[in-house]
């Protein structure tokens, strides 16, 4: 087992590794808080990833207000550069959610930091309250029940059930806390300044960082940015409904696309109203372990599918050929996709995300046009149902500046979707506003998060080795595409 700490020393810290026994005396004589590092798997859902590390924990007060008080352990992983003498600064990946883990993210998305890997750690931290760091998961929200899962009703039960389940206080798993624990972790590894990538709710965690250690932070990429200032809720289903307006009307000026699926937009519509009034009972055989399953496909099914698969691309890119089929009366499709984008939602920790969300988000919403919401294909019950959620959960802390804007010189790259059904451009926008040293890119024809894009994979390791450089080369932003959308269940056209 080995052991890497904080202290004054001048050198990469990883250091003791490479020097062996001398190495830990005369670098572990300075420690203060230790991470105890030993070789470990890092798993994606399911295990169908593994990525190599070196794994330990830290404890670190559940109330940091009361330090003696009860502990709880997070959970942290190093993966270590490929060069044999790594860049002092690593890279914090941060990820979204609230409830996604660190670790489980990386180990599933690897290979779009492999540039980045090359000279430099990455070091991933279970935000508290996910993945292996004191999770505030919930028996109440299961697989099985994803066809519910946007029903007001059974949201609201589900999440009080929830609460009563927790093993920790939820007012002490926030993004004000959450950044004293990545800070702390920092110090206990010894690092002296990091880089930090944050995707979706991750970017407010790294703008937060960045608010209150600025001298620890040397550079700042931020993946489809929450800006501090809007709280998430009400533009949801406003944005979603954007974003599929825009893949209807793409599908409508492909000549081939249109001739497949005619009135796209209005057979949508049929299906919806169609499965509201009278639910179907589906068995198909399951998409990942072949068994033959029972399903019942309602209105609540479809809208949550919909909003999950308009998030990439790639997955939107089935959508046209998803409502045909359902438009048909086959719904066999439409419960696969349905079982896979359960699993999503399965893996995510619920308790954190309500903790955050009633927290930072639903008090600060405003006055919300419900019309407007009505007119969309998820309608208001998003909305209705964290209302009604966060008033049975309880708030927790939050510091007083979590909603301002970030004043900063440090170096911060900006990437968003241009069809971003949940932090649209205009969110990146939004946030740089008092950011001195930014680039803002939008990838063409893209959702949430430009991370799998390979232009955006190779402009990121690019800044993250320069961030300070005059410019960054960006034409390959010109040549970012959309995925061709399918034009039979088979796949695009050829």
């Amino acid at each position: 087992m080995q052991v890497l700490c904080s202290g004054t020393q001048s050198g990469p810290p990883n250091e003791p590794y490479r020097y062996g026994v001398l190495g830990l005396l005369m670098w572990g004589s300075v420690c203060g808080a230790e991470i105890e590092l030993s070789r470990c798997d890092l798993t994606a859902s399911e295990g169908r990833q593994e990525v190599t590390a070196r794994c330990g924990g830290l404890e670190v007060a559940l109330d940091r207000e009361h330090p003696a008080g009860e502990q709880i352990e997070l959970r942290v992983a190093v993966v270590d550069a490929l060069a044999e003498q790594a860049e002092p600064d690593p890279l914090f990946v941060i990820a979204g959610g609230p409830g996604d883990a660190a670790t489980g993210f990386f180990a599933a998305t690897e290979g779009a930091f492999s540039r980045i890997l090359r000279r430099r750690d990455i070091v991933l931290v279970d935000q508290r309250g996910s993945g292996a760091s004191a999770p505030l998961n919930c028996d109440a929200f299961d697989e099985d029940r994803l066809g519910e899962i946007v029903d007001l009703e059974i949201v609201v039960d589900a999440a009080v059930e929830c609460l009563g389940q927790l093993d920790h206080d939820p007012r002490f798993f926030t993004t004000s806390i959450a950044v004293r624990d990545l800070d702390e972790v920092r110090e206990a590894l010894g690092y002296e300044r990091v880089n930090l990538y944050g995707i979706s709710y991750g970017t407010r965690v790294a703008q937060h960082y960045l608010r209150r250690y600025p001298e620890r932070t040397r550079s700042v990429i931020l993946d489809g940015v929450v800006s501090p200032d809007i709280a998430l809720g009400p533009d949801v289903a406003l944005a979603s409904q954007e974003a599929l307006d825009a893949l209807f009307e793409r599908c409508r000026e492909d000549q081939e696309c249109r001739s497949a699926y005619p009135d796209l937009p209005a057979r949508f519509n049929a299906v919806l109203d169609r499965l509201g009034d009278a639910p179907v009972a589906v068995t198909i055989d399951h998409p990942r372990t072949g068994e033959l399953t029972e399903t019942t496909i309602d209105r609540y099914t479809l809208i949550a599918v919909v909003r999950l698969l308009i998030y990439s691309p790639r997955t939107a890119s089935v959508l046209p050929a998803l409502v045909e089929s359902a438009y048909e009366g086959d719904y066999r499709a439409l419960a696969a996709h349905a079982m896979f984008v359960s699993e999503s939602v399965e893996n995510l920790a619920q308790g954190l995300n309500y903790a955050v969300a009633c927290t930072e988000d639903a008090p600060y919403t405003g006055d919300v046009d419900f019309d407007a919401l009505a007119a969309t294909y998820m309608g208001t019950t998003f909305v209705d149902a964290l209302n009604r959620v966060c008033e049975r959960w309880p708030a927790g802390t939050m510091d007083e500046d979590l909603r301002e804007l970030v004043e900063t010189d440090v170096p911060v790259l900006l990437l968003s979707g241009e069809l971003d059904p949940i932090t649209p451009p205009r969110y990146a926008s939004a946030a740089a506003a008092r950011m001195t040293n930014t680039i803002d890119i939008v990838g063409r024809g893209q959702g949430h998060g430009m991370l799998t894009v390979a232009c955006a994979q190779g402009l990121m390791a690019k800044f993250v080795d320069r961030p300070d450089a005059d410019e960054l080369d960006l034409g390959c932003v010109d040549r970012i595409r959309p995925f061709p959308l399918f034009t039979s269940p088979m796949g695009p056209a050829p």
